[in-house]
């Protein structure tokens, strides 16, 4: 009768264990499945190598490789095309520009002013300042205009104005002017249409000649090396054409303020990259 009982008990062990047993190694399986290992949840490399650039933006991850799918380009190349909107049709993806940016709204092929847009202090530069027709800048942009004119003159340099401030019809009737002599495709890629081009800002303008040969001259070397220290960038430069969307212009100056331009001058950025990594990038953040 005992042996019977120990045996019956042996069993139930046995029993016990091998539930037990199965018990464990389920638990296991399913362990195993909801926690991947570490190199299933490493980051994608390609995106790892995006977030290092320098002016990587958080919110156009998704921008950049869908850009760098069709574009074998540089990372670096990838940042600055899509935060440029490059990735974008000129003249069709379009938003109207925040004027309340004062000296940095951005007007370009993605960014535009309305038809009725005119800056209420634009001041009209004086002959000793002024070469051209188009002679009124916003008042900031005009007063680092003449102090850094007498600052040339200096220099034995003359810096004067030769086409600031233009309306938006102005700017209408020179644009088609353009297309009527060289196609629209030639004209748009050294004039801007109505309501995309700066020049309706009043903080942009032409110096002395507008022609290439301008960068040639010494004017052109003096602003080189000193333009930004009064607030003004070269708007349109070399090597810079696909970001801009205009031919290179050395005559072509835009005053976005002393700070501004001297950033944009030690990073050699354009306006377009500027606006987006600086101003869009830290509104969003």
């Amino acid at each position: 009768m005992k042996k019977a009982k120990i045996r019956i008990l042996i069993i139930i062990l046995i029993i016990i264990t091998v539930i037990a047993g199965t018990f464990i190694i389920i638990n296991s399986k399913n362990t195993n499945q909801a926690v991947k290992p570490v190199s299933e949840t490493k980051e994608d490399p390609l995106i790892t190598k995006l977030k290092n650039e320098k002016y990587y933006i958080a919110k156009n991850l998704d921008r950049y490789l869908a850009y760098k799918e069709n574009n074998d380009y540089e990372l670096s190349k990838i940042i600055a095309d899509v935060n440029s909107n490059l990735d974008k049709k000129r003249y069709e993806d379009v938003t109207e520009t925040d004027t309340s940016n004062y000296n940095l709204m951005l007007v370009n092929k993605y960014y535009y002013l309305t038809e009725d847009y005119e800056p209420d202090d634009l001041v009209t530069l004086t002959s000793k300042y002024n070469l051209g027709a188009n002679s009124k800048l916003r008042k900031e942009a005009a007063n680092a205009f003449m102090k850094m004119s007498d600052a040339a003159t200096l220099d034995n340099i003359s810096i004067k104005n030769a086409s600031a401030y233009r309306s938006y019809q102005y700017q209408v009737n020179l644009y088609d002017r353009y297309v009527a002599r060289d196609g629209k495709e030639a004209a748009d890629t050294y004039s801007a249409r109505a309501g995309f081009s700066e020049h309706q800002t009043g903080l942009a303008l032409d110096i002395n000649n507008v022609d290439d040969s301008f960068e040639n001259t010494d004017a052109f070397r003096w602003l080189q090396k000193h333009a930004f220290e009064y607030g003004f960038i070269l708007r349109f430069p070399k090597d810079k054409e696909d970001i801009t969307g205009y031919q290179y212009e050395p005559w072509h100056y835009r005053y976005v303020g002393v700070e501004t331009a001297k950033q944009i001058y030690n990073e050699n950025l354009t306006l377009e990259e500027y606006y987006a990594y600086y101003i869009e990038n830290k509104k969003s953040t």
